[in-house]
């Protein structure tokens, strides 16, 4: 059985542009787009368009089936919007001393494999070392090279109000370091950040002074190389025992993030990395 952990990308969200094209607007804007196709000369494109003025190379809804054509939608947003994967170039230009991947640097390889999620709904929000030693010893695989871990907070319940960015939890830089102590490279939320809410970061900062206060995690990825998914879903929905994880990023050139599509395939368990 596949559970799908991602969020659907909603028209109305804050930060989102949405245009669409049903089928009888397809028509018209096929009819604008037909002036001038791809391989026509500078010639073609003259003549084409003056006959767009006139009329004769026109579309009509009786010219296709139905009287319509295909529809279109456009989305202008962040590549942070939604379910999305980050990549090291997203935390600063340089991850251990090199070059941070971005998106297309990452392998495939470590978006595929066995996957356990730790329970930490429980933590206050804030997810230290501890919490995560006392997580993994109840969700009981031995976790190690290519597993993918993910934190449980229950935070996409809240999704759609306000609450679901101001009372997220975050994930200590500790935490993740005992994770990636043992291999992992991969971990995931259900938050919407893997550093808590924005409001509290910025308001310990200008309290405290202390810099560490703002995206302590995030950061931490300049000086360890780690990939997070964030804006996970319905782990509640996924069995106590492992189950083979899988949240392919979208091919972006140059880019530090990428949208994902989150799936967890349950009561099936391919060959490679195993419970010990």
């Amino acid at each position: 059985m596949f559970v799908d952990l991602s969020i659907p990308v909603s028209r109305r969200a804050p930060g989102v542009e949405f245009e669409q094209w049903l089928h009888r607007d397809g028509i018209r804007h096929l009819s604008r787009r037909i002036r001038a196709l791809p391989g026509d000369s500078r010639r073609d494109r003259f003549v084409n368009h003056l006959r767009w003025l006139t009329g004769s190379r026109r579309l009509r809804e009786q010219d296709l089936p139905d009287g319509c054509f295909m529809s279109n939608e456009f989305y202008r947003m962040s590549v942070h919007q939604g379910t999305h994967v980050d990549a090291p170039f997203h935390y600063g230009p340089e991850c251990e001393g090199r070059p941070a991947k971005k998106v297309m640097d990452l392998p495939l390889e470590w978006f595929h494999g066995p996957g356990v999620v730790l329970d930490v709904r429980g933590c206050g929000g804030r997810v230290t070392a501890a919490d995560v030693k006392d997580a993994l010893r109840a969700a009981g695989p031995e976790v190690g090279p290519g597993w993918v871990v993910l934190f449980r907070t229950d935070s996409d319940l809240r999704l759609g109000t306000p609450a679901y960015y101001t009372e997220s939890t975050a994930i200590t830089p500790e935490a993740v370091d005992l994770l990636l102590d043992l291999g992992v490279k991969v971990l995931g939320t259900d938050c919407w950040s893997f550093d808590g809410p924005a409001r509290r970061m910025v308001e310990d900062f200008f309290a405290t002074g202390d810099s560490g206060a703002l995206w302590p995690t995030h950061l931490h990825g300049r000086r360890r190389e780690f990939v997070q998914i964030e804006g996970l879903a319905r782990l509640r929905a996924l069995p106590d025992g492992p189950f083979t994880f899988m949240a392919f990023p979208v091919a972006l050139a140059d880019a530090g993030a990428a949208w994902c599509r989150a799936v967890a395939r349950t009561g099936f368990q391919e060959s490679g990395p195993a419970p010990r």
